[in-house]
């Protein structure tokens, strides 16, 4: 009898234990860290499905955002020891539903369950360690990505490789089945670089054939590397990565409000610091970069909320893809009369890019360019009302995103120091003696950056406004420093090479990017994805020459995948 009694004190305790831990996690089901066994599903057919209603109206409603989260994918997700979901998925969670105003329920996926989950509506959003790539971009929608690991390769520490190349004809390993082995695959196909590839059944026998000399390298994400080591001065990481891993949200395809409601809640969190809060706690190891999530115009200074996005989802009347393909002519807003002699240097440099980009673009796709006249004053509105199928050289602006769709950047711009070649001087801090800045005399805003940023830091200047810079500190010995967009600069540095610099630091950026209409996501992921293929191959690299300072380059985002 007391052994019964006991029995069931436990179970009673067991059963009382699994309803609290349950509800901790915010979920019926209880979690489990072993994947469930592969087994066929059947094909529901939602896939097919096409949304009417956003994800948004049923966040709005019901005051919850259900997040699909993996719990044995550290350190995105995790199940830690308290019975809590954390891990760098689950922060950015958290503060995305703060921002919105509502609670969020955590849903345990696996990578076999994550998308069935999310097309049948049992979760919102999928924020589980998921990687953009571009087999995906047929069954969800992605966000823009919060934050950009590798594919990379580690060595033991004091090995001769600095570079990829230095590899070649090396054992290196890789984990059979994974998207290291296939990121690996892919690498020594676009460098025609052979190495001698071991697979191994796990990482951790692939870290200690590292460690015993079994081979001389190892392919994982970066993230699993380092923490799969347990001695990690023993091992060193190269810089240059197989592979990016940009990771992104999944919501449902062409939802583009929720997709709206996202990137708007993620470049706040940026402009807010939690980005960083939340990337330098769980993925230290990883550089953080400035451009990972670039801030659109017009972001605001408050937090986006669901109700402020429409609830019912709008497609597209005709969409691009099948007129371009018919006609074989794609239409561009946003190119300058070429016959303007009054055009400054630095806006002919960004027409030449623009049209030479869009024309590279449109030799790949086998069509024509049909530039719009009369459209470089107010290109979007040509994309969204129709008489245009690309507009070029416009800066993401949240005033238009319920009208047109913008791509992910492909140049830079903004404000920078220009100084003599062996100056000391790396920021406003080094005028604080009282030094002369000369500015642009035809931006309307260049003066009060410059003051600006002197009293941020302390600094006391004064302002000649110039048409040239670089005469007024060489010749005329009136200026001290240079400050500026980088396009004015730019052709003052090649003009007297040798003898000036920009500084690193960038007091503004402008992002530029290409507009497209929207909710139109197949020619919006061509667009995509062609820059995306001209980045890897180096001819956008070549490209963006004539508008980039000299030694300095613009790292595009690349997703992972298959080109075509």
């Amino acid at each position: 009898m007391k052994r019964i009694f006991l029995l069931c004190v436990c179970l009673t305790a067991l059963l009382i234990g699994q309803s609290a831990f349950s509800q901790n996690v915010g979920q019926l089901p209880a979690p489990t860290l072993v994947p469930p066994t592969l087994v066929p599903t059947p094909d529901t057919g939602i896939f097919d499905t096409i949304p009417t209603e956003s994800g948004v109206a049923r966040i709005a409603r019901n005051g919850v955002v259900r997040v699909g989260m993996l719990y044995n994918e550290p350190p995105f997700g995790l199940l830690n020891i308290r019975g809590d979901v954390a891990g760098y998925d689950a922060d950015l969670a958290r503060s995305m539903a703060e921002a919105w105003g509502v609670d969020v329920q955590f849903v345990q996926v696996t990578r076999q369950t994550a998308l069935e989950l999310l097309r049948s509506g049992q979760v919102d959003l999928l924020i589980a360690a998921q990687v953009h790539r571009r087999e995906l971009d047929a069954q969800v929608e992605f966000s823009q990505t919060y934050v950009i690991s590798s594919q990379a390769m580690m060595v033991r520490e004091g090995d001769p490789a600095l570079t990829l190349a230095d590899m070649a004809s090396r054992r290196v390993g890789v984990v059979l089945g994974t998207p290291a082995q296939n990121a690996l695959a892919a690498w020594q196909t676009r460098s025609a670089i052979n190495l001698s590839v071991q697979t191994y059944l796990t990482l951790s026998q692939a870290v200690t054939a590292l460690l015993t000399d079994q081979v001389d390298g190892l392919v994982d994400a970066r993230t699993r590397l380092l923490r799969a080591v347990a001695q990690p001065e023993l091992v060193t990481l190269l810089d240059e990565a197989i592979a990016q891993e940009p990771y992104a949200v999944a919501m449902l395809r062409q939802d583009i409000n929720l997709r709206n409601l996202v990137n708007r809640t993620l470049q706040y969190l940026m402009r807010s610091g939690r980005i960083y809060e939340i990337h330098n706690a769980n993925v230290p190891e990883v550089p953080w970069r400035e451009e990972t999530i670039p801030l659109w115009a017009n972001l605001g200074d408050t937090a986006p909320r669901p109700d402020q996005f429409p609830a019912d989802i709008a497609y597209p009347a005709q969409y691009v893809l099948p007129r371009v393909m018919t006609e074989r002519v794609v239409r561009v807003a946003g190119a300058l009369d070429s016959t303007s002699i009054d055009t400054p240097e630095s806006l002919r440099r960004l027409d030449a890019l623009n049209r030479a980009l869009v024309e590279t673009m449109a030799a790949r796709w086998g069509v024509t360019v049909q530039y719009v006249p009369n459209s470089a004053a107010n290109p979007l509105e040509f994309v969204a009302n129709g008489q245009a199928d690309i507009a070029v050289g416009v800066q993401p602006d949240w005033n238009w995103s319920d009208r047109v769709d913008f791509t992910q950047v492909y140049f830079m711009r903004g404000y920078r120091l220009m100084v003599e070649q062996n100056s000391e001087i790396v920021d406003f801090s080094g005028l604080r003696g009282g030094r002369w800045v000369g500015v642009e005399i035809g931006d309307p805003n260049v003066r009060q950056a410059a003051i600006d940023a002197a009293t941020a830091a302390n600094a006391r200047i004064e302002v000649l406004q110039t048409n040239d810079a670089a005469y007024a500190m060489l010749v005329d010995n009136n200026a001290d420093v240079g400050f500026g967009d980088t396009l004015w600069l730019l052709p003052q540095l090649e003009a007297n090479a040798g003898l000036l610099r920009l500084t690193e630091r960038w007091y503004t950026r402008t992002f530029i990017s290409l507009a497209v209409p929207r909710n139109d996501i197949d020619f919006r992921l061509l667009v995509e994805y062609t820059l995306q293929d001209l980045s890897q191959d180096g001819t956008l690299a070549l490209l963006l020459q004539p508008v980039i300072p000299p030694g300095e380059t613009m790292r595009l985002e690349v997703w992972p995948g298959l080109s075509g």
